[in-house]
């Protein structure tokens, strides 16, 4: 990220973010700047054909003039880059010079919920940005089937999980030989989860408040999770 840029989020309808970020970009590339000839009022997308324009236009006659800067396009070169997590929902991030570019960015956008104040670091939003380790969500025990590789189709039962490698050691269940198999985690889907003991609940003692973990508790004022929406 450029020193000079910062990272703002938007609140968007959830499922609707790659809906929001193609408007956005459209909004940000799609849309050029609008010049005039001073003979015709004829429309162009750039000061050079304009002027090309105006060399020969009907209406020029023997009088003198420039092209007209009717409307310019205020993001082109301002937002730099616009992110849209996978594993967060409801949330699209803005790089741009300054927080005004994303009020014009999200103006007149469909499904656009609000704005938060304050600006992003690159760290709050960093894990979200990584895609998630192959072999996390399978345990020991979990029935699996190989999606690729000589033992494609196969199902099998995971024996171990390697996570340093992101592999499982499965045993095929259909086979008369219990020789392990190694296969990485991309290469299995979980059809089946094993059961899991779960640990008995404790009541709170005497005095003890139970305290509900919330998606606004923050000890952190600058993060930008800790601002409540600017809601239009």
């Amino acid at each position: 990220m450029e020193s000079s840029t910062s990272i703002y989020a938007v609140r968007t309808t959830i499922g609707q973010e790659r809906s929001v970020t193609d408007l956005i970009t459209t909004a940000v590339i799609g849309e050029s700047d609008v010049w005039e000839c001073p003979f015709c009022s004829e429309d162009f997308a750039s000061e050079k054909a304009t002027k090309q324009h105006m060399k020969g236009c009907k209406k020029k006659g023997k009088k003198d003039g420039e092209p007209k800067l009717i409307s310019k396009n205020q993001l082109l070169g301002r937002v730099k880059a616009i992110l849209v997590p996978e594993t967060l929902r409801g949330y699209v991030f803005i790089e741009t010079t300054e927080f005004r570019d994303v009020e014009i960015a999200i103006s007149g956008v469909p499904h656009v919920r609000g704005r938060v104040g304050g600006k992003v670091s690159l760290d709050e939003i960093d894990k979200f940005l990584a895609p998630p380790p192959a072999a996390e969500g399978i345990s020991e025990g979990d029935i699996v089937e190989i999606i690729s590789g000589p033992f494609k189709g196969e199902r099998a039962k995971v024996q171990r999980v390697d996570a340093g490698k992101e592999e499982l050691i499965l045993e095929l269940m259909d086979s008369p030989y219990t020789i392990p198999v190694r296969v990485h985690a991309d290469f299995a889907k979980i059809v089946e989860r094993a059961e899991r003991k779960e640990a008995p609940a404790t009541a709170p003692t005497e005095g003890e408040e139970v305290k509900a973990s919330s998606f606004d508790d923050f000890d952190d004022d600058d993060s930008f999770w800790a601002h409540a929406p600017d809601e239009d």
